[in-house]
Parts: structure tokens; C-alpha cells; sequence
């Protein structure tokens, strides 16, 4: 992502605030297909898909627009944000940048929260929608108490930990703890404590393709300005009942749903991802990813950005 670290902003006309975004590929003019890429919980824009060419984006026709929600890196924060209104303000993003009357969606991690309330909400908007080990809502409807103990038992201490607090406190506490405990504490600290907490395949990547450096200055960027407010926003937000059901989904969305998920993830448990085929199989195309973890086969894999961009667009004829 060298060289587009700056970021762009647009203004929403209904309250003013401002959103920062990357954007990378092809031009407005040159583009066949308009992306715009949700990130995770203590990510950025920054990240987007890592390190992804402008050379695979460009061979595929894609204007890929990277967005930091509401308290994250450049964007204003939204005191009043739900994941309905997160919806509104992405389809003013999407005719201020005017990116068409559909674009495609690309969740990775905690922005999959986002792409599935965007299939609820803005169905006529979203042409397809690829989502990189998203989180799923363990309320929903047909998640049993054994379900849920068996998801959350493949899910690291501090994740649990963390969605605990997002689930039980009122949302001031929430943001003193993150803005005390975990934004105070962001770059090198950050980075560190994820990598003796991620799994083996996540910590071996990080070490042979070295993408720590993304990584950090991702986080700075993303915890710094606001004080970690995103963070503490999102996990206020999808800790708790999202306001809609997967079947919800179903009866507006009739696109795509792309999933790929490592069954050795242990922030996202893979067994979400096998509930939500099941709930949604019309929709949902779920690949398991054998020996890969949370960050492991979708960052800095070429291999990875271009099956996603094939699922989402078809294949093109290209030597990279």
C-alpha cells in the first residue's frame, strides 16, 4: 500500500461528518467494477485487501475504494451509529463517489458485520459480496447454548474477553477501557500482544513474509487519532443483537455471499461460518481453508486477492 497511506475524504451531506478512504486500481473512468472494502476491528483503510498490486486490481477492472468507519483512522466519530445507519452513510459514500448504481462488497474480519447489515439494508445497492473469515452475531436466532459455547471455546481468551466486555458494559465504560487499555497501547505493544495470540500459520506468515510493518502502521492508524472510539464503537455493536436475522437476508438479498474461512482461526471460529451456510445456502458459498488462520492465506497472497477479485468478477486472462 506504499504511496497511498494519504487519505482521500468525502463529506456526508446529511450531519457533515467526514469519512477518510484509499483508493487504488483503476480510475472512475477505466473501471468495469466498483469495490469497497470494510476492514476489522483495530484495522484501517490501510489494509484493504494486503497487499494487493495495482497491477491484479487493474487487470481485473476494479476501482477499489478503502473506508475507515466512524472513529477509525481519519474518519469523525459517530456518537448515534448503528449498523443500519453505517448503511445509510455507505450508500451516500457510494453516489458521492459515484461508484454506480451497484458496487461489491469485500468484509474482512469484523467488517463482514458490515456487508451482511449492508445485504439487509441496501440489498438494491450490493451486486456481490466476498467476506475474509467475517464475524458472525451469536445471537441469532437457531445458535444454541451448546453452539455457542463451542464456537466461542475455539476463540482465543482475549477475543472472548473483549466481546464479554462489548456485550456487558455500557458503552462509556467500554470506551475508557479501549481508549485506556488497548489505544494507549497501540503500534509495536499492539502488535506484539496479536502475535503471541494468534494462531501458528498467522505467526509463521508474519515471520516469513514480514508484514508486521502494514501492521503496525495499520493499527497506529486506526487506534491513534480517536483514541481507539472505533474499536469500542464496533465492539459495542456487533458484541450485542445486530437488529436482523440471517433470514432477513434472504428474503431481500439474492446475490452472492463469497466466505473463505481458515479452520485453524482462532478469532473467527469456522464453525460460524458453517451455521451461516447452513441458515442461508442460497446465498452462501463457504470455503473452507485447510492449515490457514485469520491473516495467513489472505494477506500478502496474490494467489488469495485474485481468487477473491474471480469470485467476484469472473476470470480474465492475465500472466501476474
Amino acid at each position: 500500500m506504499e504511496g497511498h497511506s494519504t487519505p482521500k475524504f468525502v463529506c456526508l451531506p446529511h450531519n457533515g461528518r467526514k469519512l477518510s478512504y484509499l483508493e487504488m486500481g483503476c480510475s472512475q473512468e477505466e473501471a468495469k467494477h466498483s469495490l469497497v472494502v470494510l476492514h476489522g476491528v483495530g484495522s484501517s483503510r490501510l489494509a484493504a485487501m494486503p497487499g494487493v498490486s495495482e497491477e491484479t486490481l487493474k487487470a481485473f477492472g476494479v476501482r477499489l475504494i478503502a473506508l475507515d468507519r466512524p472513529g477509525y483512522g481519519q474518519s469523525d466519530p459517530d456518537p448515534d451509529m448503528t449498523l443500519e445507519s453505517a448503511c445509510d452513510d455507505l450508500e451516500q459514500v457510494l453516489d458521492i463517489l459515484r461508484l454506480g448504481d451497484k458496487i461489491f462488497l469485500l468484509g474482512f474480519s469484523c467488517g463482514g458485520a458490515y456487508c451482511y447489515a449492508a445485504a439487509r439494508f441496501i440489498p438494491h445497492r450490493i451486486a456481490g459480496i466476498a467476506l475474509w473469515c467475517p464475524i458472525g452475531c451469536y445471537h441469532w436466532k437457531g445458535i444454541s447454548h451448546e453452539d455457542r459455547l463451542l464456537m466461542q471455546s475455539k476463540v482465543s481468551h482475549s477475543s472472548r474477553l473483549l466481546a464479554s466486555f462489548g456485550n456487558r458494559l455500557p458503552f462509556f465504560l467500554l470506551r475508557w477501557y479501549i481508549s485506556l487499555a488497548i489505544a494507549r497501547r497501540a503500534g509495536k505493544p499492539w502488535v506484539q500482544n496479536c502475535q503471541k495470540c494468534l494462531c501458528s500459520p498467522d505467526r509463521l506468515h508474519l515471520q516469513l513474509l514480514e508484514p508486521s510493518d502494514l501492521m503496525l502502521r495499520d493499527n497506529l492508524e486506526a487506534l491513534t487519532t480517536h483514541k481507539g472510539y472505533g474499536m469500542a464503537r464496533d465492539l459495542h455493536l456487533v458484541s450485542n443483537h445486530w437488529g436482523f436475522e440471517l433470514e432477513d437476508i434472504a428474503e431481500v438479498y439474492t446475490g452472492p455471499i463469497h466466505i473463505w474461512q481458515g479452520d485453524e482461526d482462532n478469532l473467527v471460529p469456522i464453525h460460524m461460518q458453517r451455521f451461516v451456510e447452513k441458515k442461508i445456502p442460497e446465498n452462501v458459498q463457504l470455503r473452507e481453508m485447510k492449515g490457514e488462520g485469520h491473516l495467513s492465506w489472505f494477506c500478502f497472497n496474490n494467489e488469495a486477492h485474485r481468487e477473491t477479485l474471480t469470485a467476484l468478477f469472473g476470470e480474465v486472462e492475465t500472466s501476474l
